[in-house]
């Protein structure tokens, strides 16, 4: 590797890392009320709809920024590894747009900007799947595990997110569905957001991907069986999250020993 890559290299993995902690700082003062005098549980109270998910839900962010953390980490520690150097340039611009994204749809959230907060979520969104595409394109090149797993999660759960940001704009609206039930909705959305895991599937044979939305798809089926949401709409939405929950992790599973026992496939693909 020559000086000029191991330089930029380093400062991608330094700036990696400055972002990272400014969208962990960002969320904590969202968290904390510090916008608007609201935080992100307060807003969702506030536009509950009916995939709103149990607040142990958002437990994950602890899992997920813990394996972004070890993955920047890494990238510094290895920067001189010219496999990890070439991976770094790849995503690190990506990376940090997402960060950006981030930070601004918690600001906008917190002040009721459900617009603004669905387009910026959405390009967190496509600029995170990008990140997972472009390791997935180059795992043989680059070392992919670690990284392939901290991105997937957090793609993965931004999908959802996404989706619950969508239907909280879609409550501000107060649109009426053009006449079709909120619980007939709420199980077209479901249906949408299995058929769209199974289409990633079959495309990127990525073992972890049903994971967080498995997650989700419970949190919602626990705040039903809570009475969270309303009862009187629970019985199909609940058979639709429990059926859900059963494909994904069966896919996990399968997706998993198809690769070989590995998060992405071990030849061709």
């Amino acid at each position: 590797m020559d000086e000029k890559t191991l330089k930029k290299t380093t400062i991608f993995t330094v700036v990696n890392l400055v972002f990272y902690f400014l969208t962990l700082g960002v969320n904590y003062l969202g968290s904390s009320g510090f916008f608007n005098g609201q935080s992100q549980a307060d807003i969702s109270e506030k536009y509950t709809t009916l995939i709103t998910p149990a607040s142990f839900a958002f437990s994950i962010w602890g899992v997920i920024y813990s394996l972004l953390l070890i993955t920047l980490i890494y990238f510094l520690v290895k920067r001189k590894d010219p496999n990890v150097s070439r991976l770094v340039l790849l995503i690190s611009p990506l990376f940090i747009a997402s960060s950006v994204f981030n930070m601004g749809w918690i600001v906008a959230f917190s002040y009721e900007l459900m617009g603004v907060s669905t387009l910026l979520i959405l390009a967190m969104l496509f600029s995170l799947l990008f990140i997972v595409e472009r390791i997935y394109k180059n795992r043989f090149d680059f070392p992919s595990t670690l990284a392939g797993l901290s991105f997937t999660l957090y793609g993965s759960w931004v999908f959802i997110a996404s989706i619950v940001n969508i239907s909280v704009f879609l409550v501000q609206l107060e649109w009426d569905g053009f006449g079709i039930s909120d619980s007939i909705w709420t199980m077209i959305v479901l249906g949408i957001a299995v058929a769209f895991v199974l289409l990633y599937l079959v495309r990127f044979k990525n073992a972890a991907f049903p994971i967080p939305i498995a997650w989700a798809f419970f949190a919602i089926y626990s705040a039903y069986a809570s009475g969270e949401l309303d009862p009187a709409m629970s019985t199909a939405i609940q058979v639709i999250l429990l059926t859900g929950i059963g494909i994904f992790l069966v896919a996990v599973v399968w997706v998993f020993v198809k690769n070989g026992k590995a998060l992405f496939p071990k030849h061709g693909g």
